[in-house]
């Protein structure tokens, strides 16, 4: 018989504290697999997200809250800003592009984003890769006419004859409400959606749709910025104030320190601030990575408590395992044999548990991933191998032969006529 059947032999004997204990490592390898899968890929993934824009103008308060709005498309501003703000902000010779944003409305889930359409053409994914369309063309947008708007010209603010209501719908949003380019929809005043919702009156018309890009701009709609003030309350909005009032401005800024001096110059401001979102981003994840560090130290521990579980429930069962121990030492076994058995026995609950663990772990981050995709369009695949993966194994190898060592030890020092005594 092999070394290996008789450690299996062995460990099914053992049935109850064998599963208790492997289960016990698994749950802590399991949690240690997904925080490392999901930290590096979302670290990676948000911060993709964010490196289109060098900053972002909008209200004072929260510059979490602001990033949160305009790039991942997640909950909502408590304020604006005055349209002013970004006609300043397009001829500062520190930009070199300067885009409004106007959020508040949505479609069956979906944020509505109301922009220029040089946001689509001038702004990147990321630095090389710019916007493609999967189908049709970009919204046709008019700046004279939202100048208009913005001014509270009611004769522009409710003739809209002359106006294009259109929209570009990431690959997400499309999939998901079966838009597609030449089709109409009603946008949803507000976030929420379902029966009762307040829709406008006036339907927008898809003229393209985005190709993958596996950011939060799949999951977003985009439409010509002046259609949005030309609508309901947005329109009453800006009739009632000169000016008028956007949610943000995303901004491209030259080289050299333009994008320090401008934050510099808006700290000094009342009507708004200036936010580097991949700063924002990052001081998020080194928040997190105080939890995550949290969450690995307890993951570690109930490893290491698993470990002295299986230490204990071994090194007890020597005083049941003398007579056999002695049998097959009087057929011949050597001492390192039985010495090899018992360390194989200890290392394989480690090595089953970790392997099942690390299965569990990446299913758990595959489902973690699945709603990171629908809530924030960030794509994860929680079946990445982490390179720490290989020294977690390493470590439970490590661990098995560690406990499995106290043992080892009593069973090699086993003698033979002591343990074939009957009285013993």
């Amino acid at each position: 018989m092999s070394l290996m059947r008789i450690v299996l032999k062995n460990l099914a004997q053992r049935k109850l504290s064998s599963a208790l204990t492997g289960a016990s490592i698994a749950l802590g390898v399991a949690v240690v697999v997904a925080i490392l899968t999901l930290q590096s890929q979302s670290r990676a993934a948000f911060g993709q997200s964010a490196v289109g824009y060098d900053l972002i103008v909008g209200p004072k308060g929260s510059p979490l809250q602001l990033v949160l709005v305009t790039v991942f498309h997640l909950d909502q501003l408590q304020g604006t800003i005055p349209y002013s703000v970004y006609k300043e902000l397009a001829k500062d010779r520190r930009v070199r592009a300067a885009v409004p944003l106007a959020v508040g409305d949505s479609y069956q889930g979906f944020r509505i984003v109301a922009t220029s359409d040089r946001f689509l053409k001038t702004f990147e994914i990321q630095p090389g890769k710019p916007f493609e369309l999967a189908e049709g063309r970009v919204f046709d947008f008019s700046e004279p006419m939202l100048d208009h708007l913005m001014e509270g010209d009611s004769h522009h603010s409710h003739d809209h004859a002359g106006m294009k209501f259109e929209a570009v719908l990431g690959h997400l949003a499309a999939q998901r409400t079966g838009l597609r380019a030449g089709s109409t929809f009603e946008a949803a005043h507000g976030l929420e959606s379902g029966p009762g919702t307040k829709t406008h009156t006036e339907k927008w018309t898809v003229t393209g749709v985005l190709k993958p890009t596996g950011t939060p701009i799949d999951k977003a709609i985009f439409i010509n910025l002046d259609s949005f003030f030309a609508v309901g309350d947005h329109a009453k909005a800006a009739e009632q104030g000169r000016g008028g009032h956007i949610s943000a401005v995303v901004v491209l800024a030259k080289g050299g320190h333009a994008s320090r001096d401008l934050r510099y110059d808006f700290q000094r401001r009342t009507d708004a601030m200036a936010v580097a979102p991949v700063e924002v981003i990052r001081n998020l994840f080194d928040l997190l990575g105080n939890v995550d560090t949290l969450l690995l130290a307890v993951s570690i521990l109930v490893i290491l408590v698993a470990g002295v579980s299986i230490l204990v429930s071994i090194y007890n069962s020597m005083s049941e395992r003398k007579r056999p121990i002695a049998i097959m030492r009087a057929l011949g076994a050597r001492r390192t044999t039985i010495l090899t058995i018992i360390l194989l026995e200890a290392s394989a609950l480690c090595m089953i548990g970790g392997i099942v663990g690390v299965a569990g772990g990446h299913a758990l981050a595959e489902v973690a991933g699945s709603v990171l995709r629908t809530q924030a369009g960030i794509s994860i695949s929680g079946w990445a191998v982490h390179p720490l993966e290989g020294a977690v194994i390493g470590g439970l190898l490590v661990l098995g032969i560690l406990v499995g060592l106290l043992p080892a030890l009593k069973a090699y020092r086993t003698d033979i006529s002591e343990g074939l005594n009957p009285t013993s």
